[in-house]
């Protein structure tokens, strides 16, 4: 969450006490993985220590100063759309409106889960390997201790390989049109459900 974050907005103390405190920054995505037990844990805490985390960790990411974190998303935004136009993969666009557009596309549905994360804003979406995106898709998120704040079903069931590496170039292509298309993202769909299968 410092200068060596994938995350297309730098996180400011506002987003860290967003995160900390509710467990979902609207510019970062919800708590998951790692850290969503961490952020579950402290729920119990008095707001001023939560605003003295914010505060410490922001000010280890001084890149965040200065920057319209608003209307940079904003940009995003309109740039993730604009090539929703023209798909990369129509198969993944396909399967993007079928499995993911009503928790993931801006002012499209209901807010189910709490919220709606931005896929344009999503560290994993911009990474350098597919891998964390890829174990999203398959193994889905469930949060203890957050309600239903950020959960996510398993596709692994509903999709094949074929689909899940269709469904991840799309959003890569898409959503983080600005880093280059993810090398062997098959491979990474295959080893990472040949762990799956061996829990």
């Amino acid at each position: 969450m410092n200068a060596y974050t994938q995350a297309p907005i730098p996180w400011t103390e506002g987003a860290f006490y967003d995160y900390l405190r509710t467990g979902f920054s609207p510019q970062h995505g919800a708590a998951a993985g790692p850290m969503a037990p961490v952020v579950a844990e402290l729920k119990g805490l008095p707001d001023a220590d939560i605003k003295a985390m914010a505060h410490y960790l922001g000010s280890l990411n001084p890149q965040a100063a200065g920057v319209d974190t608003i209307a940079l998303a904003v940009s995003l935004e309109q740039a993730a759309a604009m090539r929703a136009v023209t798909p990369a993969s129509i198969a993944g666009a396909r399967i993007f409106e079928g499995a993911c557009a009503v928790c993931h596309e801006q002012g499209r549905g209901p807010t189910l889960f709490g919220v709606k994360p931005s896929l344009t804003l999503n560290s994993a979406v911009h990474a350098a390997a597919p891998d964390t995106l890829v174990r999203v898709i398959l193994d889905g998120i469930r949060v203890e201790g957050l309600g239903e704040l950020g959960a996510m079903p398993s596709f692994a069931d509903h999709l094949d390989d074929a689909q899940i590496v269709e469904l991840a170039t799309y959003i890569r292509a898409r959503f983080a049109g600005d880093k280059p298309a993810w090398e062997d993202v098959a491979g990474s769909v295959a080893r990472i459900r040949g762990v799956g299968a061996g829990r």
